[in-house]
């Protein structure tokens, strides 16, 4: 994900919807013939005795563990990649065994420049983070590897911005990512040898923020909400084509429920936006997950793993 999607929230005005809601709607459902948000397969987590003595991290800022600072600034290296090492590190550890841990997740990254070269933020690798990856894979090829992947929003979120979603932007950004993730996917299971598991995630909503702005707000928010399902659904049938489950952080961040209202801040919010405004830094118009949104993330890939 880039950086910033909205302005700070207390300067926020409400837009005028550039297409009817409805309408909008209709057409994502009808080009994409998806609803919701892919679903991720359920399953008991496996034995510690299978944890993975490598643990290779793949992505855009959210792999990057990228964060905005209160007074300015950002970090990065502190996101649900560290939070899912530490625990199986841990694991590792308790049984004696090795572990490892390369997070080459890039903030800025888009399919394209994953595949191709040229993420916008400092890297460790010469050539593209998917080269980079394969590179990792071949070399442990007969080890235990984990290899997580958040990849897409990056290109749709241009989209997004300025409290209007742009619809045929969206749409073209779906389907660009959707034929990126293909190409990675494919790519990475070539590389992956007998002991590599893979695992996707689809996203959270934040431009959900834009609700508080009441008003036509509240109808972006529930457009929003409508193009993150489709770009899930995209993501979820894609890792399903490559054998690759795809872990519900959309569900985790209960992206689709409107209800029920629950306290914040003194007032009543739908579930979804609360969860937007507890878990990420959107009230400082930052996309990015909080320590806590960081760690349900990396709860629901422990919980699968």
């Amino acid at each position: 994900m880039r950086r910033h999607l909205l302005p700070r929230l207390p300067h926020l005005r409400s837009h005028r919807l550039r297409v009817a809601l409805p309408a909008a709607a209709l057409a994502i459902a009808t080009l994409f013939g998806a609803s919701g948000p892919a679903a991720a397969a359920t399953g008991a987590a496996p034995p510690r005795s299978t944890t993975p003595s490598y643990y290779l991290a793949l992505g855009d800022s959210l792999a990057a563990g990228y964060q905005s600072l209160p007074g300015g600034g950002h970090v990065t290296g502190r996101g649900y990649a560290q939070d899912i090492a530490r625990t199986l590190g841990a694991r590792a550890s308790a049984s004696g065994l090795p572990f490892d841990f390369t997070d080459l997740g890039c903030p800025g990254e888009t399919t394209g420049t994953m595949i191709d070269g040229g993420c916008p933020y400092p890297h460790p690798y010469a050539d593209s983070q998917l080269s980079a990856a394969v590179d990792f894979l071949r070399r442990h090829h007969g080890d235990r590897v984990l290899v997580t992947l958040d990849i897409g929003a990056n290109d749709v979120d241009g989209c997004l911005t300025g409290g209007k979603v742009d619809l045929p932007c969206a749409l073209t950004g779906v389907g660009t990512a959707t034929r990126g993730l293909d190409t990675v996917l494919g790519r990475l299971r070539g590389a992956a040898g007998p002991h590599t598991r893979v695992l996707g995630m689809n996203l959270y909503d934040p431009f959900l923020a834009v609700w508080l702005t009441g008003g036509q707000g509240r109808a972006q928010a529930a457009l929003s909400v409508a193009l993150v399902n489709v770009l899930n659904a995209a993501i979820g049938a894609t890792d399903a084509a490559h054998g690759v489950p795809t872990v519900d952080v959309a569900g985790a961040f209960a992206t689709d429920s409107f209800l029920p209202l629950v306290p914040w801040n003194g007032q009543r919010l739908p579930l979804n936006v609360a969860r937007v405004m507890q878990w990420t830094n959107m009230a400082r118009g930052d996309i990015h997950a909080d320590d806590t949104g960081y760690q349900a993330i990396a709860d629901a890939f422990l919980a699968r793993i």
